[in-house]
C-alpha cells in the first residue's frame, strides 16, 4: 500500500485532489447542459450516506447525524454548492473536515447548516436560481422548509441522476480501493468462520471475532457485521446484529461484513456451518452456491442487471426451495454499501466495464434455515468479471 496523507497516518491509497476536481468539472459540465446554474450536494456520516458529497468534495462527516435544536441544526450533515462558473464551497457542521484530504478550497464550519446554506445561495446570486439537488432524499425536511420559506424564487429541483451516473463507473483508484476492501472484509470472515468452531462459542463473540480482524485489516469502520445462527440463519438482516445465542454443532450460520476501506465499502455474505452440516442444509448451501457462481458469470458488459437474476433463478428456480428466494439478489457498491444498480428481475439496466457490484442470491425459509454467499465483482471489458472477495464460498 502507498501512503494515502503526508505524516503517513493512514496507510491506504487515497483517491486524490487531482482526480476529485476533475469529477467536479465533469458534474459542472453535465449540470450546465441540463439548466442548471449551480448543484447543491448533500451529505450524511461517514458510515451512512456520504456518497454524493464525498465523491465531489472528498469530506465525510465525521459524527452522526443528530437531533435538531435551537442552537444546533445538521450535525452529522453536510452541503456542496457546485456553482456551474466559480469555485465550490462546502459547508460542514461544527466537527469540521480533513484539511489534508478535502479538495475545496472555501470551507465553512456552522452550527445551523440550513441557514449557512440559504446565506450562500444568496451571496452566489441564486436565491432565484436553477439549482440542482444531488441528495434529494436525505435532505432534512427542516431544511427543504426553510429553502421554501426563505427562497421563494429558488428553482431547487431533484438531479441526483446526474452524480449517480457518474459514481457507477469505478475508475482505477476507486477499483483498487474496492479490492482493498475485498480484502479486508476476508480478514474478518476468515476470523470469524474460525470462532464459529470454538466449543461453547457464542454469536456475540464470533461479532467480535470478525470485527477486530477487519479493522486489524485496516478498515475505517465496520458498520455491521451479522452473526445469525440456526433458524435465526433465514432472517436477512435481524436486530441485532449478534445475540448472546450459542451456536451448536451442525447449524447454519450466516454472516454478512460490511464496512469501508479509504471510504470504499465492502459488503460480503458468506453462510458457515458449525462442525457438519445435515443432508439437508448442505443440498441448500450447494445448491446457493451453484447460483452465485451462475449469476456472477453472467456478469458481463453488455448483459443486464435482469440476466443476472435470471442466471440464479436458472439454478434456484425449480428446486424445492424456489419460493423462499430473498427479495433482491445484488447492488452497486461504491463510497456507499448500496449504489446503484440493483440486480432486480426483469430490469433492462446494462451492465459496463467498470462496475461494481454485490452479487447475492439467498434463500431464506423462515424460522428454519437461510443461505447467502456474495461476491463483488468488477465488470470487464470482455469475459467474465473479476472476483475482488477472496474468501472461500465452502465454509461448510
Amino acid at each position: 500500500m502507498t501512503i494515502g496523507t503526508p505524516g503517513g497516518e493512514w496507510n491506504v491509497p487515497l483517491i486524490g485532489a487531482d482526480e476529485v476536481r476533475g469529477r467536479q468539472e465533469r458534474a459542472r459540465r453535465v449540470a450546465a447542459e441540463r439548466g442548471f446554474e449551480a448543484l447543491l450536494v448533500v451529505g450524511r456520516s461517514f458510515y451512512d450516506r456520504p456518497g454524493d458529497l464525498a465523491y465531489l468534495s472528498n469530506h465525510f462527516p465525521p459524527f452522526p447525524s443528530t437531533v435538531f435544536s435551537d442552537g444546533n441544526r445538521g450535525m452529522g450533515h453536510a452541503f456542496l454548492l457546485l456553482p456551474v462558473r466559480g469555485e465550490p464551497t462546502l459547508l460542514t457542521d461544527p466537527r469540521r473536515h480533513r484539511a489534508d484530504l478535502v479538495a475545496v478550497e472555501d470551507v465553512r464550519a456552522a452550527a445551523d447548516l440550513g441557514a449557512a446554506a440559504i446565506a450562500l445561495l444568496r451571496e452566489h446570486g441564486l436565491a432565484e436560481g436553477q439549482v440542482g439537488l444531488v441528495g434529494d432524499d436525505i435532505l432534512p425536511a427542516a431544511f427543504d422548509r426553510a429553502f421554501s420559506r426563505e427562497l421563494p424564487g429558488l428553482a431547487l429541483e431533484p438531479a441526483g441522476e446526474i452524480v449517480a451516473e457518474m459514481r457507477r463507473i469505478k475508475s482505477p483508484a476507486e477499483r483498487d480501493l474496492l479490492r482493498l476492501a475485498g480484502r479486508c472484509a476476508d480478514a474478518g470472515l476468515t476470523a470469524a468462520f474460525e470462532a464459529i468452531q470454538r466449543e461453547g462459542v457464542t454469536e456475540r463473540e464470533v461479532c467480535a471475532a470478525g470485527t477486530a480482524a477487519c479493522l486489524r485489516a485496516g478498515a475505517d469502520f465496520v458498520r455491521y457485521f451479522r452473526v445469525h445462527s440456526g433458524p435465526w440463519s433465514a432472517a436477512g438482516s435481524r436486530w441485532p446484529q449478534a445475540m448472546d445465542r450459542p451456536l451448536r454443532d451442525g447449524e447454519v450460520v450466516a454472516l454478512d461484513a460490511i464496512g469501508a476501506v479509504g471510504g470504499y465499502g465492502f459488503d460480503v455474505n458468506r453462510t458457515a456451518v458449525k462442525g457438519r452440516p445435515s443432508e439437508e442444509h448442505r443440498e441448500l448451501l450447494d445448491l446457493v452456491e451453484r447460483a452465485t457462481a451462475d449469476a456472477v458469470a453472467a456478469c458481463r458488459a453488455g448483459a443486464t442487471a435482469g440476466a443476472v437474476v435470471d442466471a440464479a433463478m436458472a439454478q434456484i428456480g425449480l428446486s424445492r426451495w424456489g419460493g423462499s428466494v430473498g427479495a433482491m439478489m445484488g447492488h452497486g457498491i461504491g463510497l456507499e454499501t448500496v449504489e446503484e444498480p440493483y440486480l432486480a428481475p426483469g430490469s433492462p439496466f446494462v451492465l459496463e466495464p467498470g462496475m461494481c457490484l454485490c452479487v447475492e442470491p439467498g434463500v431464506f425459509v423462515a424460522g428454519e434455515v437461510g443461505a447467502v454467499i456474495e461476491q463483488e465483482v468488477i465488470i470487464a471489458e470482455n469475459g467474465e468479471p473479476e472476483i475482488i472477495t477472496p474468501t472461500p464460498t465452502r465454509l461448510w
